[in-house]
C-alpha cells in the first residue's frame, strides 16, 4: 500500500507537459472554438447559455477533489486486480481487504455526488441559465454504451448497494401506487405506467452489461443470463430486500390466500417503475446513477459466473466493443483473439475418439418447462458405440439448450473416472496394435 500512495503522489506532482506546452494547446484549442462559432451564431448563443467557461490550464495544475477521489479509485482498483489478488492476500489479512473493498464502494458514491453536484451547480460567477420555450435545459446528457464498463468480481459490493436518489417526490410516490388505488382516470401515474417506460431500460442496461463482461458467449447464452437478471422472480426479491412491499399501496385483492405468484409479479413490475422514476426524474444524470446501481445488485447475483470467466482468463478482442476506425476482414478480427479452451465435448472426443468410434450425443428425455425461469428444458445424453460397447450411455446433462446439455453430458461422463479409465485404456491397447501394424508395413 506504501507503494501504491508513493505512485500516486508522483503522479499528481509531476505532469506530463510543461507550462508553455499547455498554454500552446490552450490557444489553440481556443482558436477552433473561435472558428466554430463563427460559423454558426446559434451555437454561440446556446454554448454562452449552457457551458460556463473553464481555466483548462488551472484545472490541469490544480486536481479537483472529483479526480483526487478517481486516482484513489484507480490506484485501489490497481491493487485489487483479480490477477494480482493473490500477491494481496499475502500481504494483507481479509479484514483489511474488506476494509479496502468499503473504501473503494464509498469513494465511488462520493465521487458520483461530487459529479453531480458539479454538473447541476453552475459557478458562483456564472448567471443561472433561463429555460427556453422548449425547456431545452432538461434534455438529458447522451449516454453511450461505453459509459458501461464490464464486472468484475473484485467491485462487486458484500451487502446490497444503497437506493439512487428519485429526484421528483410525485414520481416517487407514484412507483408504489397501483392503479386501481388513484381516481380512476386514465392518465393517472401508477407503477404499471412507469414500469412500462423502466422496463425498457432494464433489458437495455442488462445486455449491455452481459455483451461486454461475456464476450465469446453465444447471443443464446448471454439471453440466458439475461433472463436470469430481469425476470419477475429476481426483480421482485430485489424489491422486497428493499422494502418495497412494505411502501406499496395495492387493493385488498392482491393479500388474499392463492395470490403469491401474482404478488411477485406486482413486486418485479414496482421495482422496473422504480428504475424509471430515477431516470426521468433526473434528465441529466439518471441513466448513469440507476445504471451502476443496477451493475452492483445484477453482480452479486451472477458473482459467480464474473468469477468463472475472468479464471478462464479469455483475452477476446471483441468487434463488437472495440472501435476500429476502418473494415477488416473477419478471419484478421478472429485471428487476434486468444483461442478458447477445450469444452467437455472436444476432451471426451480427444480421450476417447477414434477411426470407427462413434460418440453421439441425442435426446435422453422429453422437452420440460424449467421451473425456475419458464423456458425449455432439455435433456440430453452422450452415448458410445465402439471399445466393447454398443449405444452405451456416458452421462447425461440438463440445460436451457441443447449444446449446452451436451456439454454437461459429456462433464458427467468425464468425471466418471473408473468408467473413464477403462475406455482410455482399451484405447491406448488399440493405438499401440496400430501402431505396430504400420511400422510392420513399413518394413515390407
Amino acid at each position: 500500500m506504501q507503494n501504491l500512495f508513493s505512485n500516486l503522489k508522483r503522479k499528481h506532482s509531476v505532469d506530463g507537459s510543461s507550462p508553455d506546452e499547455r498554454d500552446a494547446k490552450h490557444t489553440k484549442h481556443n482558436n477552433r472554438h473561435s472558428y466554430a462559432s463563427s460559423s454558426s451564431k446559434s451555437i454561440e448563443r446556446l454554448s454562452q447559455d449552457f457551458k460556463p467557461s473553464l481555466d483548462l490550464s488551472d484545472q490541469r495544475s490544480k486536481p479537483s477533489s472529483s479526480q483526487k477521489i478517481a486516482s484513489l479509485l484507480n490506484a485501489l482498483d490497481d491493487a485489487l486486480e483479480e490477477d494480482g489478488m493473490d500477491e494481496v492476500l499475502s500481504l494483507v489479512d481479509d479484514e483489511t481487504l474488506s476494509r479496502c473493498l468499503d473504501l473503494r464502494t464509498s469513494l465511488s458514491k462520493h465521487k458520483s455526488k461530487i459529479d453531480a453536484s458539479t454538473i447541476n451547480t453552475p459557478p458562483a460567477s456564472q448567471p443561472q441559465p433561463k429555460k427556453s420555450h422548449d425547456d431545452f435545459w432538461n434534455l438529458p446528457k447522451t449516454m453511450s454504451p461505453f459509459s458501461l464498463t464490464p464486472w468484475k468480481s473484485s467491485q462487486i459490493p458484500l451487502i446490497l448497494p444503497p437506493l439512487p436518489e428519485v429526484l421528483d417526490p410525485t414520481l416517487e410516490a407514484s412507483a408504489f401506487v397501483h392503479l386501481g388505488c388513484g381516481s380512476g382516470k386514465a392518465t393517472d401515474l401508477s407503477y404499471e405506467r412507469l414500469e412500462w417506460v423502466g422496463d425498457a431500460y432494464v433489458y437495455l442496461i442488462s445486455t449491455l452489461l452481459i455483451s461486454q463482461t461475456f464476450p465469446f458467449f453465444t447471443p443464446g447464452k448471454c439471453s440466458h443470463l439475461r433472463e436470469k437478471l430481469v425476470k419477475n422472480l429476481t426483480l421482485a426479491d430485489y424489491a422486497r430486500q428493499y422494502g418495497f412491499d412494505k411502501r406499496a399501496k395495492l387493493p385488498d385483492s392482491l393479500y388474499t390466500a392463492g395470490k403469491d405468484q401474482e404478488r411477485t409479479k406486482v413486486m418485479g413490475d414496482i421495482f422496473e417503475a422504480f428504475v424509471a422514476a430515477v431516470v426521468l426524474s433526473d434528465p441529466a444524470d439518471g441513466v448513469r446513477r440507476v445504471s451502476e446501481w443496477l451493475k452492483d445488485i445484477w453482480g452479486m447475483t451472477l458473482a459467480k459466473e464474473i468469477l468463472q470467466e475472468e479464471r478462464n482468463g479469455l483475452l477476446l478482442d471483441s468487434p463488437l466493443w472495440r472501435l476500429r476506425g476502418k473494415a477488416e476482414p473477419v478471419q484478421q478480427i478472429i485471428s487476434t483473439s486468444q483461442s478458447l479452451p477445450p469444452n467437455a465435448k472436444e476432451q471426451l472426443q480427444k480421450l476417447l475418439g477414434s477411426k470407427g468410434i462413434q460418440i453421439i450425443y441425442k435426446d435422453a428425455a422429453p422437452e420440460k418447462k424449467d421451473p425456475k425461469n419458464k423456458l425449455p428444458l432439455f435433456t440430453v445424453g452422450v452415448y458410445l458405440t465402439g471399445w466393447g460397447e454398443k449405444d452405451k450411455m456416458l452421462g447425461s446433462g440438463k440445460a436451457n439448450g441443447k449444446k449446452d446439455a451436451g456439454i454437461k453430458a459429456a462433464e458427467m461422463a468425464l468425471a466418471n473416472k473408473k468408467m473413464m479409465k477403462v475406455y482410455i485404456e482399451r484405447k491406448k491397447v488399440h493405438d499401440e496394435l496400430m501402431e505396430m501394424e504400420r511400422a510392420a508395413m513399413e518394413k515390407l
